[in-house]
């Protein structure tokens, strides 16, 4: 029988890892910007090809680790996916072009996509009901600060370095590889017995409705995270200060996740996906409709709070009605991957019927 994972390897490992996921999802769009001025369209176009590719690679996840576990265990796939990552945000030690942020964009884009899926299994594999909870609650925290934490970290280096970010990636990634060794060579066997006492029969309508609320949530901030960096420089934002403003939403979705993980009852209750939509849709519209910093960040901290609720409840419910399966995580991740595709497109059709009635109306 296979041994559970020890759950301080999976959020060491956690830790450094998400720190590229964050530059991948929240941090390019600033890089792009600063040091090889992509318009807003461009911006946008740069993540709808990064969410397509994670989509795809999401979505095939299981597929490959079932087909090469003839020959790779699950431990060995991850410890390669790390090694790529390290390789490719070497890049721009090398090479300068504008091409570079795009090399860096897709690779990272496929290899997270096919990394998280079985950094999930490892967390939960094993894990029932309130352990299951106490799991996932400990690693969305350990993720969701390492995000944010990423971004403040980078602003020294937006004003004139900003590739230098990507380079620093390739160092964690090192790391997290390190903290690999302390892995089992696969995850831990997953009762089945033991997993159905803990899942009633409601979890599954939840788990429907969870899986039309990730996306959604995704959507909602992949439209928002390429644009952020032209909503703050309207409001006189200096770029050194961009990313750690940007990081008040992952502050709060930080918090969101860790009342969460301490209150038991938010389990097992469709108001709480309705409060997620409210609140993210609430906060949407404050932050593009802000004339002033005190409308901004609280459009932030209400939209990182609706965004921790979606993800936290959508992750729970799928583990546990999937029973900690990789088909289980690659799902998860394919719905974040939608989000982040159908984001990016709505954006960009916004931007050209807007410059169409410009045009129009001279």
């Amino acid at each position: 029988m296979n041994s559970k994972t020890r759950l301080s390897a999976s959020l060491g490992l956690t830790a450094f890892a998400s720190a590229g996921t964050s530059v991948l999802w929240n941090g390019l769009p600033f890089i792009a910007k600063q040091q090889y001025d992509f318009s807003e369209a461009k911006n946008l176009l740069l993540y709808l090809l990064i969410g397509v590719i994670y989509i795809s690679a999401a979505s095939s996840a299981s597929k490959l680790t079932k087909a090469v576990e003839r020959y790779c265990l699950p431990r060995t796939v991850l410890a390669f996916l790390l090694l790529i990552q390290t390789t490719v945000c070497m890049t721009p030690l090398v090479f300068t072009g504008e091409w570079t942020l795009w090399l860096a964009g897709g690779i990272l884009g496929i290899c997270s996509a096919w990394m998280w899926p079985i950094v999930e299994s490892f967390l939960v594999a094993g894990r029932h009901g309130k352990e299951m909870r106490r799991a996932i609650g400990w690693w969305n925290i350990v993720w969701m600060i390492s995000v944010a934490g990423t971004m403040f970290a980078m602003a020294p280096l937006m004003k004139s370095h900003a590739s230098m970010v990507i380079v620093g990636l390739g160092a964690l990634f090192c790391v997290a590889a390190m903290v690999l060794v302390t892995f089992p060579k696969q995850p831990a066997d997953h009762d089945v017995e033991a997993s159905s006492k803990e899942v009633p029969e409601s979890y599954t309508q939840l788990l429907l409705g969870a899986r039309i609320l990730l996306p959604l949530s995704y959507i909602i901030n992949g439209m928002l995270a390429p644009l952020l960096p032209y909503v703050l420089t309207n409001l006189a934002i200096e770029p050194f200060w961009q990313t750690p403003a940007v990081a008040t939403w992952m502050v709060a979705r930080v918090g969101m996740t860790g009342l969460m993980w301490k209150v038991e009852g938010w389990h097992n209750r469709w108001s709480v996906l309705w409060l997620a939509i409210i609140a993210m849709a609430v906060g949407f519209v404050c932050i593009f409709a802000s004339g002033g910093l005190i409308t901004l960040f609280a459009g932030l901290v209400i939209f990182g709070s609706g965004m921790g609720i979606a993800y936290y409840a959508a992750l729970y419910y799928a583990m546990a009605v999937g029973r900690a399966e990789f088909d289980a995580a690659g799902t998860h991740e394919a719905l974040i991957g939608t989000g982040y595709s159908v984001g990016p497109a709505a954006g960009l059709l916004a931007i050209s019927f807007s410059h169409s009635d410009a045009t129009a109306n001279p």
